[in-house]
């Protein structure tokens, strides 16, 4: 396969192309989790791929056929509930957040991470427990003191090694306040994975959708020590081309998308952009992990967006084909991004 084939057979796996995802659980299933740092930009990239209508807090919270948690990378995802069992399996084998520097960094001792690793699971349940609630319960089953700043700051660093093992996830908002549950209460209780079957699951989804791609870029994305995923790949029934034996291979057609920030299928692109993207990779991958929301063509990031009194700015990367032109909102104002960047 070329490039434009690869990228074109990416679009169509991931729900881009002529077909759509029957709703979001199936959706996060392809894409290995949605990326929910930002909630708009999750909706709005579950609504380009199965269309409007899914409402992801009935499926979190009243249905609860997704979950949100810290996963691939240790950043927040909308995960399919029955597969959360396979990520704890993999994301348990993470080491570096109960040890040396990290929390050093974070302000807590490994005595002290161990208390709260021991302790949650009698703290938390089905009910749910806002971050100061948690917090309060932490410190008074551990006597620790000291952890209010570090368990209460806004990004839950602390909190990460335990959503990786499955003692935490979110519950729904109250208010403006995040709240977390037990996920086997909040859920129902699963039999351990073991740890190579959920690897290789893992790892067998993510080529189907991010594919072909070799098992340093996986444990990359995913942040899996890369001998981990190296075995795994070493296990798998991989074609010529780096792709699952039998995977399906799509035609693909024309297509033209304004992808929201964050969006998966730029994502899990971020170490190939100097390939995909006809512009600098800075406009699209910015300071503090922030991405862009883009505009992709056949594939290939054409430009960047930003939507500004409720009418899409696109920053082109060059001179769009009419066809192209067409395809695109008709109130979209374009800037030529070869004289004027916004990055």
């Amino acid at each position: 396969m070329n490039l434009d084939d690869i990228l074109r057979r990416r679009v169509e796996r991931q729900f881009l192309g002529a077909t759509r995802g029957r709703d979001v659980v199936e959706v996060a299933r392809r894409l290995s989790g949605i990326h929910a740092q930002v909630a708009s930009s999750a909706q709005a990239a579950t609504d380009l791929r199965a269309g409007t209508g899914h409402d992801l807090e009935q499926a979190l919270h009243r249905d609860r056929t997704l979950v949100r948690t810290w996963a691939a990378r240790g950043t927040l995802h909308l995960l399919p509930a029955d597969d959360l069992p396979y990520w704890v399996a993999a994301m348990s084998t993470r080491t570096r957040e109960t040890t040396g520097s990290w929390l050093t960094y974070h302000g807590v001792t490994a005595e002290q991470m161990a208390d709260i690793i021991a302790a949650v699971p009698d703290v938390l349940s089905d009910t749910p427990l806002t971050r100061e609630e948690l917090s309060a319960a932490i410190i008074a089953a551990t006597g620790h003191t000291g952890l209010s700043e570090p368990l209460t700051q806004g990004f839950g660093a602390i909190l990460k090694p335990l959503a990786f093992r499955g003692l935490l996830c979110s519950g729904p908002p109250r208010g403006r306040n995040v709240t977390f549950v037990a996920p086997r209460a909040w859920l129902g209780d699963w039999e351990p994975v073991g740890t190579e079957q959920a690897v290789d699951r893992l790892a067998l989804a993510y080529l189907d959708a991010y594919g072909p791609a070799g098992s340093t870029e996986f444990a990359r994305w995913f942040d899996l020590r890369p001998a981990l995923a190296k075995k795994s790949f070493a296990r798998l029934e991989l074609g010529p081309d780096g792709l699952p034996e039998g995977a399906e291979m799509p035609a693909g057609g024309e297509t033209v998308h304004l992808l929201p920030a964050f969006d998966p299928y730029v994502v899990a692109a971020t170490r190939q952009l100097d390939q995909i993207c006809s512009g600098p990779r800075s406009a699209v991958s910015r300071p503090q992990g922030w991405i862009s929301p883009t505009l992709v063509v056949n594939g290939r990031i054409e430009g960047v967006w930003e939507r500004k009194d409720g009418v899409p700015v696109i920053t082109t990367f060059g001179k769009l084909p009419a066809a192209v032109r067409r395809a695109l909102p008709p109130d979209a104002n374009l800037v030529d991004g070869r004289r004027t960047l916004v990055v």
